[in-house]
Order: structure tokens, then C-alpha cells, then sequence
């Protein structure tokens, strides 16, 4: 057993340590990224959601890739969708 470890004692550990800032750092981000892409794809007229920017508004309309907010009344903005951090209740 020792001789094993002498001998592939540091590959070992190097892929004990790959493993472990996978599990770590990689799998959180990517189901991160999963529940991000599910919320920008649910989006629709009348959701409340603040941007990345922290201005809060009420989506008037959703397109491919970009969302109207109406912030106020006659006040419109259009931010890529990639800009909303979230949905308000």
C-alpha cells in the first residue's frame, strides 16, 4: 500500500484536489446559472423585477432577447434580459 502511495502519491492528490474545487466551485455555479436561465426565460407582462442596476419596474413587454419596464408612468426603459437580477413579489 505504501508503495502505491510513493509512487502515485502526488497524481492522487491531485485529483482528490480537482475533484474537490469541482464539487465546490463548479457544480454551484452551473445550477446557479441553471435557476438564472429560468427565471429570464419565464419572464412576462406584469412581472415586478429589479435590474442589475437596482431600478425596480413592472415589465411592459418581453422580446427575443430584450424587456421593456415601465419604471413610471410614461417612463420606459429596455434592458437586455441578461439585466434583470430577479423577480419581486
Amino acid at each position: 500500500m505504501q508503495e502505491i502511495f510513493a509512487r502515485y502519491g502526488t497524481l492522487i492528490m491531485i485529483a482528490v484536489w480537482m475533484i474537490v474545487i469541482y464539487v465546490f466551485m463548479i457544480l454551484p455555479n452551473k445550477k446557479k446559472q441553471k435557476k438564472q436561465n429560468e427565471m429570464l426565460n419565464s419572464l412576462k407582462a406584469g412581472d415586478t423585477v429589479v435590474t442589475v442596476g437596482g431600478i425596480k419596474g413592472v415589465i411592459s413587454s418581453v422580446e427575443e432577447a430584450f424587456v421593456v419596464i415601465r419604471i413610471d408612468k410614461g417612463v420606459h426603459m429596455t434592458v437586455r434580459k441578461s439585466a434583470i437580477a430577479g423577480l419581486l413579489d
